[in-house]
């Protein structure tokens, strides 16, 4: 499954659907049958419309005037990055991943154009979070005045495309607790070392240490399929060792160990 294309263009288009267009794939396809026919005739939007029965006011602005619909400019730049069509093989989903385990942990994605935050854990600027979000390639601003919240990374240029990526990859988008969440379904298809580094990011965010033992602690109000599955999966990564109480997930000593979190 290492060569499974995760993000595909089309993918990345329903993120779109409901705003400028109902069916913003559909608008995609119109753009490049229009803009390749008025290339290849050198028409205008005039011709271009008559010859493929579209309307000659949203032509105009693609031909005429140049333009394009957000969504082929959010699909160009997730190709110019890498994050379309990247596998599990790339280094840039490596990034990906990590910052959509960092969703699930100690982040978040606007309902509002996708735009996505990572809290700074412990680490501080040395969080994961960052390598992982130059590991994508974004550039990112540290907001540290937030009242007493933690610290957070916010990417500047083109982040709200990279929010509608996580969410193609089975980030969360908007408040987690209202909804009924689900493990991303590329780490049952991925490898070991993609799940080591989903789970690795979460522990980072959301494991606790008490003093005086070596047992992690995860305390999570999330639905309990969800719950189940993160409990499985670290389980799996440990090698045993890992229990799940109503609204809390325990790392034993050994286990915690094995992952190599003792501090």
């Amino acid at each position: 499954m290492t060569g499974t294309v995760f993000v595909t263009a089309r993918d990345l288009a329903r993120t779109y659907d409901g705003g400028a267009y109902e069916n913003a794939w559909e608008a995609v396809e119109q753009y490049r049958e229009a803009t390749r026919y008025a290339n290849t005739h050198d028409a205008g939007s005039g011709a271009t419309a008559s010859a493929l029965d579209l309307p000659r006011g949203r032509l105009r602005t693609w031909i005429d005037d140049g333009g394009a619909p957000d969504v082929v400019h959010g699909i160009d730049t997730a190709r110019e990055y890498g994050w379309l069509e990247c596998t599990l093989n790339d280094n840039v989903f490596t990034g990906l991943n990590a910052l959509v385990a960092n969703i699930f942990s100690g982040g978040a994605i606007a309902e509002q154009y996708y735009r996505p935050s990572f809290a700074l854990n412990h680490y501080g600027a040395d969080s994961h979070v960052i390598d992982a979000l130059e590991l994508v390639g974004v550039d990112y601003e540290i907001v540290d005045d937030r009242d007493g919240r933690a610290d957070e990374a916010r990417p500047t240029a083109d982040g709200t495309v990279l929010g509608r990526v996580l969410a193609v990859l089975g980030a969360p988008v908007g408040p987690k607790t209202s909804q009924q969440l689900s493990l991303p379904s590329y780490l049952v298809a991925g490898s070991e070392e993609v799940s080591e580094t989903f789970v690795y990011a979460y522990l980072e965010n959301r494991a606790v240490y008490h003093d005086g033992k070596d047992t992690l602690t995860i305390t999570e109000e999330r639905n309990d399929s969800y719950l189940s599955g993160l409990a499985a999966l670290i389980n799996e990564i440990a090698g045993g060792g890992v229990t799940r109480g109503e609204e809390s997930i325990t790392i034993s000593a050994d286990a915690a160990r094995s992952l190599g979190t003792v501090r």
